[in-house]
């Protein structure tokens, strides 16, 4: 009986002691699994645009899934490139690992970019791009690619109404920031030879307010403008409210990027006739996954695609296309 008992007691003391060593090892590899520090400058955080919203929570959720902090700072419009260069230069003095940016201009934020690079912090490109290649990857809607598709779905309901000289006008949204120019240029290319009825091309820094204003000028400047093409969610929608209040939504075509709540009740009014939407929780969600694997020596595609898709009345109550549409009902990513 005694040699029984001590036979327990030393098992139990064994058991002990690799319970005890098994946690000591499992605590010293979570004390190897650095906690990065990654700083996120979209061109704006405003709670009236659903595009920026969603990318910013698809940025938080695979930030905590990949135990990284995130901090989320922005300018206060979409064309302030000067303040986001001042943002990007406060950034670099705090001395992340990573920083993600939505470059507010082509042209000038690259120099502040390099010196981001020239600092050894990771860059990380979502939504837009610059003029030099500085970034170690990017994440973006093709916008040439979805211009083109948007101008080409503008084509054909040109040639399925009875308009016998078409006369469109483009509400972009910032003057210079790539997505404002690539857009246009696969607008243009989709419409094809009625690219050369394209009467003006205005900006409306991407403010509701402005594209309304610039929508109705447009209109009585060019009497007989039936169709109206908006290159994001401020530009597009301002266009179409404007065309609603003028009592014009039979008379003129409206389409336009992104989505939002209010971009789809002006497509069920008949108001917005086709809006491409862009995948902008992907966006952000993959920007961040982009930015884990880069800080953890993995390979990453220079350039990652993260979606888009023409919606129009036909295909609008699809299981997918509402998904899409409404991307914090149910299933996240």
């Amino acid at each position: 009986m005694k040699t029984n008992k001590r036979l327990i007691l030393v098992a139990l003391i064994l058991i002990c002691l690799g319970i005890g060593s098994y946690a000591i090892y499992k605590n010293a590899e979570l004390d190897e699994q650095k906690s990065y520090q990654v700083i996120l400058i979209p061109k704006i955080v405003d709670e009236s645009n659903d595009f920026w919203t969603s990318l910013i929570e698809g940025a938080k959720m695979a930030a905590e899934e990949n135990n990284l902090q995130l901090q989320v700072t922005a300018p206060d419009s979409e064309d302030a490139y000067e303040q986001q260069n001042e943002l990007i230069q406060w950034a670099i003095d705090q001395k992340p690992d990573a920083l993600i940016v939505a470059p507010t201009s082509y042209t000038q934020n690259s120099d502040m970019l390099q010196k981001v690079k020239d600092n050894n912090i990771k860059l990380v490109y979502v939504d837009s791009q610059t003029d030099r290649k500085i970034e170690d990857a990017a994440v973006a809607t093709d916008n040439i690619e979805t211009g083109t598709q948007l101008g080409d779905y503008a084509k054909e309901l040109i040639e399925s109404t009875p308009i016998e000289e078409p006369s469109i006008g483009i509400v972009g949204h910032v003057k210079g920031a790539s997505t404002a120019i690539d857009r246009e240029t696969g607008v243009r290319s989709g419409l094809g030879a009625y690219a050369e009825n394209i009467e003006e091309v205005v900006f409306c820094d991407s403010a509701f307010g402005k594209a309304y204003d610039l929508t109705v000028d447009l209109i009585r400047k060019h009497p007989h403008m039936n169709v109206i093409v908006g290159l994001n969610e401020y530009s597009a929608v301002g266009a179409a409210r404007a065309i609603k209040d003028l009592g014009l939504k039979n008379k003129v075509t409206v389409v336009g990027f992104d989505s939002s709540l209010e971009e789809i009740q002006l497509m069920e009014e008949g108001v917005f006739k086709g809006i491409v939407i862009q995948k902008s929780f992907n966006m952000g969600y993959l920007g961040v996954e982009q930015t884990a694997k880069l800080l953890n020596g993995e390979q990453v595609d220079e350039f990652l695609n993260s979606g888009s898709k023409l919606i129009t009345m036909n295909n609008i109550y699809t299981e997918e296309n509402q998904k899409l549409l409404f991307p914090f009902v149910g299933e996240q990513q």
